[in-house]
């Protein structure tokens, strides 16, 4: 296993289907990126926990983070073990009654839960040095890396800040019966979901 960090998030607007995508460095070998396809909802609870937003309700992640930590000795680490057919397969390394044990999880959602734990993601060796690519245009990328890094991480959770805002708009839209309130906001809702 190696460690790995968040090199960065980006959103393909103009792929084939549209999406985010996480980009893990090795903390050791800066010349290669492993990029993971990931939901919109992983990526922006991924960027506010590296931002250290939190909002007033928690999100799924902080949840259960939350349920990890009061359950259990706590997170140890995540793992990112296997790679088969374009799939990536994780678990949670959680100690429990002085015991490591693993949960099976989704590389996003086990990423997640590690920012939030500020605990150790790690990948196969293998399976990093296959699916990783070679970054691109190295000079380039290092005068322009911090900026772009925190831009798009700072704009993914100024996103979910925003989803946040609208859906308990929404519900406070329909609690009051004002159905054509609630209509907007759900228009307004899907626009920014890119729906």
């Amino acid at each position: 296993m190696i460690d790995v960090i968040v090199k960065n998030i980006l959103f393909f607007a103009k792929a084939a289907v549209p999406g985010y995508t996480l980009f893990l460095q090795s903390s050791e070998d800066d010349s290669k990126s492993l990029p993971i396809v990931i939901g919109q909802f992983e990526a922006q609870s991924i960027a506010l926990a590296m931002e250290q937003i939190t909002l007033n309700r928690p999100l799924t992640h902080d949840l259960l983070s939350a349920v990890i930590e009061s359950t259990t000795d706590g997170l140890e680490s995540v793992a990112i073990y296997d790679l088969k057919d374009g799939t990536f397969y994780a678990h949670l390394n959680i100690w429990k009654d002085g015991k490591l044990e693993t949960i099976d999880a989704r590389p996003s959602d086990a990423i997640a839960l590690a920012l939030k734990a500020r605990v150790p993601i790690r990948v196969d060796a293998r399976i990093f040095n296959d699916a990783a690519v070679p970054i691109p245009g190295r000079e380039e990328q290092e005068s322009q890396s911090n900026n772009s890094f925190a831009d798009n991480v700072n704009e993914i959770a100024r996103q979910a800040e925003i989803r946040y805002d609208l859906e308990k708009d929404l519900r406070e839209a329909i609690s009051r019966e004002d159905y054509e309130q609630a209509a907007r906001i759900r228009d307004r809702l899907h626009t920014l979901m890119g729906e």
